[in-house]
């Protein structure tokens, strides 16, 4: 199980011009275009890839959000392991 879902929201997408795929996303087996300022979410564990076959800076906001199945208690857990290994010197931000 992955731990978090991760967000993109498109804040610059470039003109494609007659190629309505030369800029999206794909995850397992669907592929999407990018739309200014419509966010997409999801699961990065699943096989994924996104290209930008333009000219043009493609710019995305990326925030990451626990996965829904992960229960209070892991969460719990999972932040107090970190601040463990960040007291311990083995994880700096």
């Amino acid at each position: 199980m992955n731990l978090r879902l991760r967000v993109h929201l498109p804040l610059i997408v470039p003109n494609q011009g007659d190629d309505s795929d030369a800029c999206g996303i794909r995850v397992g087996n669907q592929a999407r275009n990018w739309i200014q300022d419509k966010a997409l979410v999801l699961d990065d564990s699943f096989n994924h890839e996104v290209w930008n076959r333009t000219e043009e800076n493609r710019v995305l906001l990326l925030v990451d959000l626990w996965h829904p199945d992960v229960s209070l208690t892991e969460k719990q857990e999972i932040v107090g392991m970190f601040q463990e290994a960040r007291q311990q010197g083995l994880w700096k931000r």
